[in-house]
């Protein structure tokens, strides 16, 4: 069923901020059909100088013959205006990122209450520890320097209270092998991921602060794969978080953790693998959260069109089913490239929302028009009856673009979980949220590492997800945020930790956002 909606009842206004829409990102379109051109790129969301509000890093990718600008930081100036605006500050934090950028992850690496960064490079990636918020320190991983890197997970393996990186790294691609491929009209094209080898991943374990590559000891069976994306989560509920990782064109890898000792891979006796017909799909984007409201992760993950994206639901121990036909999520779906995913609540029901974000990898007619690569993104409600509706007809969701990376925030602390979208070749766009709800309560978790979340109630129980990984090669908030209908129908807040309860908060109206401190 498709429902239509009025100007006047848009679940989402464009943002005209003029210092965010000034970033060009540049793909290095050279008429060559570099591969790396179509993968790209993501944005993060970082509160860097604590002050409450979320800033903005977008990742610059760039020319292959010259240097290329440096990716781009922007500081949000709503505490000190009271107003939701931007002001570039690159060049005052020492920012010189000037490598062909993919994505970012965000984590307090070294425990020292200051948010850090992390950069996914097509060779050499970076690490960016902050300095107090007044500038970034640059340092660049000594293991593993020449792969390409998509996206990346913090996530702490072992619950030492230390958060460790899984990196996916994609195919071994370089200017010297550059295939020629031919699309169905004979016109040159880019390549797909099937012609070239697939890489392993990386693993890096933290020890006290300091990230020390470990991949072989812990991933002894670590596969060549062409990965793109990679997501954090307990998803056996042993206490113990797990990787999923989207493979593109390949079964996806389910990494379960042995007790923080080692990982051994669960893909196809998880269900997670290859979808309901058996069929490896060109997995890109991944969202997680307990859509059903039945206490466990369910996965999301979009693919390339005519293929549709795929919903796994998990039946609490950690085996997942393909239900994307019984949702509601396929038929639509085949039309378009899905990228950057996520759930989140647009209308005040208990039931999070879905979000997907479109743009085609091949089919241009002329080598340097991106014009047929441009697509409108999709919008699904989600009910009780674990449906989603189709929502067409908005503003925002006619816009075309060649979207990839999206990060997922509460940008203007409204209550609501806003949007950041990185479009390839083109300018970013913020998405506000106009949910705007009048009682609703704001959580930011001190020392969060491996805390499960549950809300319990009336309605029974749903499981929170605070992890910044997921969507598309970015970096989200990790705040909580709930509105009047959770309130509503849930009592407490239920933080876990190694099946022990740590701590218990009431659901109660803040309407700001309150640091909660944890053991």
């Amino acid at each position: 069923m498709l429902l239509s909606f009025g100007v006047n009842a848009e679940y989402f206004s464009f943002s005209t901020d003029k210092q965010i829409e000034s970033f060009q990102h540049n793909n290095g379109n050279s008429g060559e059909f570099y591969y790396p051109e179509i993968v790209g790129s993501g944005v993060g969301l970082i509160d860097f100088d604590n002050d409450g509000d979320l800033d903005v890093y977008l990742v610059q990718s760039g020319n292959f013959k010259n240097n290329k600008k440096s990716d781009q930081f922007f500081k949000n100036l709503l505490k000190e205006s009271g107003k939701l605006s931007f002001k570039e500050i690159t060049n005052d934090l020492k920012l010189n990122n000037s490598e062909y950028g993919i994505g970012i992850a965000v984590a307090d690496v070294n425990n020292d209450g200051w948010n850090d960064i992390f950069l996914n490079n097509l060779q050499q990636n970076k690490l960016l520890l902050n300095q107090q918020g007044l500038s970034f320190a640059s340092f660049e991983l000594s293991s593993n320097p020449n792969l390409w890197s998509t996206s990346s997970s913090f996530c702490d393996i072992n619950n030492d209270g230390y958060k460790d990186l899984y990196i996916s790294n994609y195919v071994n691609w370089s200017e010297s092998n550059n295939p020629k491929c031919y699309n169905a009209s004979s016109k040159r094209d880019y390549c797909g991921p099937s012609s070239f080898e697939g890489q392993k991943d990386t693993f890096y374990l933290n020890e006290n602060g300091t990230l020390i590559e470990q991949t072989n000891s812990f991933f002894p069976d670590m596969p060549n794969m062409p990965g793109l994306n990679v997501v954090c989560i307990d998803i056996n509920n042993d206490g113990f978080n797990d990787f999923v990782v989207a493979n593109d064109g390949k079964p996806n890898t389910v990494w379960l953790n042995q007790k923080g000792q080692k990982f051994i891979e669960n893909g196809l006796f998880s269900g997670l693998a290859v979808n309901a017909e058996g069929r490896a799909e060109a997995s890109m984007g991944i969202a997680v959260t307990d859509y059903d409201l039945d206490g466990d992760f369910d996965v999301f993950f979009t693919h390339l069109m005519n293929e549709s994206n795929t919903l796994y639901k998990n039946n609490g121990k950690g085996f997942f089913q393909d239900v994307t036909n019984r949702s509601q999520l396929s038929t639509s779906s085949f039309a378009y490239t899905g990228w950057a995913t996520n759930f989140i609540h647009v209308n005040d029901d208990i039931y999070p929302d879905l979000i997907v974000f479109n743009g085609a990898v091949a089919g241009s007619a002329e080598s340097n028009d991106l014009e047929t690569f441009k697509q409108p993104n999709q919008l699904y409600l989600n009910s009780a009856n674990s449906q989603f509706t189709t929502i067409t007809n908005e503003t925002w969701l006619k816009n075309k673009a060649i979207s990839r990376g999206a990060a997922f925030g509460d940008i203007d602390n409204d209550g609501d979980v806003d949007i950041i979208v990185s479009n390839n070749n083109s300018h970013p766009q913020i998405l506000l949220n106009n949910l705007n709800p009048k009682n609703w309560l704001g959580i930011q978790l001190q020392n969060n590492s491996n805390i499960q979340i549950e809300l319990t109630g009336s309605k029974g129980k749903i499981l929170i997800r605070n992890s910044t990984d997921g969507s598309y090669a970015s970096a989200n908030d990790s705040r909580l945020v709930f509105s009047d209908a959770q309130l509503k129908s849930f009592d407490k807040i239920q933080l876990s930790q190694s099946g022990k309860i740590i701590k218990e908060i009431p659901m109660a109206t803040t309407n700001k956002y309150i640091l909660v401190k944890l053991p």
